[in-house]
């Protein structure tokens, strides 16, 4: 079934949404490899997700990165600033205190690309309230919570969210599965009109992630979302090394369409 084929779009169910397919090993000629060295993949909520958005106007190909001084990452903000070299036309990476919930619901519909690493939150009894750390204000309390989000209308071709645990809809192995019907960050930015996020499945080390990052914005110049994510975890699995263990590399999944 899959000679000749190079692209692979999964519809995970249940438990499925907690498996990293990239780092599944696959027998070859070549010998035993990973599914990330094979195929292009990407994950779907459902087989529709592919029309969702269809008709929409062509998003800007700019950027908005945000990287807030509260989720202590010590390379978040120089990975919001060294991707910003991938988007000469005027990118607005907000930093520290700047990266506030209030800025980016201001800025966020005028961006065709919104990049947030900061740390992702769970809340298994109500997905609703799931969602993204970024800074504090007089207006919002820095929590953008999934409820939030549904609400919002973006324009944006891709949403990043280079966070831990942000493509989950509820906590490991958890008493309510993470399934096709718990609503999750990722579903949520697919309602709110992107048609691509690329998230995490577990906690990630922020300085494996601000080189994979790198990787991937690097290929996206020149090619699709989905073959840019592949290259980029191709890069780190052949640079050795010890980012080059599935476990650094393999959580972040496209969900959605893979151009």
């Amino acid at each position: 079934w899959l000679e000749g084929v190079r692209r692979l779009y999964i519809v995970p169910h249940g438990i499925l949404h907690y498996l990293p397919f990239a780092a599944l090993p696959r027998t070859s000629e070549r010998g035993v490899r990973f599914l990330a060295e094979e195929y292009v993949l990407a994950n779907l909520p459902a087989a529709t997700a592919l029309v969702h958005g269809k008709g929409a106007a062509e998003p800007r190909q700019n950027l908005l990165a945000l990287a807030p001084a509260r989720a202590r990452l010590l390379y978040a903000e120089s990975e919001a600033r060294g991707i910003s070299q991938f988007f000469p036309r005027q990118p607005m990476v907000l930093v520290g205190a700047q990266a506030t919930e209030s800025s980016f619901k201001k800025h966020a519909p005028d961006f065709g690309v919104i990049h947030l690493a900061s740390h992702g939150f769970l809340n298994k009894l109500n997905p609703l309230f799931s969602g993204v750390e970024l800074e504090a204000d007089r207006n919002e309390d820095g929590r953008l919570q999934v409820f939030e989000i549904l609400r919002m209308r973006l324009h944006a071709n891709l949403v990043t969210l280079s966070a831990c645990d942000t493509a989950l809809g509820s906590g490991y192995f958890a008493d309510v599965p993470a399934g096709e019907d718990f609503v999750g960050l990722t579903r949520a930015f697919l309602f709110a009109g992107t048609p691509s996020v690329l998230a995490s499945l577990w906690e990630v080390n922020d300085q494996s992630t601000a080189e994979l990052m790198q990787g991937f914005y690097r290929h996206l110049a020149q090619t699709d979302k989905a073959t840019a994510l592949a290259m980029a975890q191709r890069e780190m699995l052949r640079r050795g090394g010890r980012f080059a263990h599935p476990s650094f590399w393999a959580p972040f999944v496209l969900v959605g369409s893979m151009k």
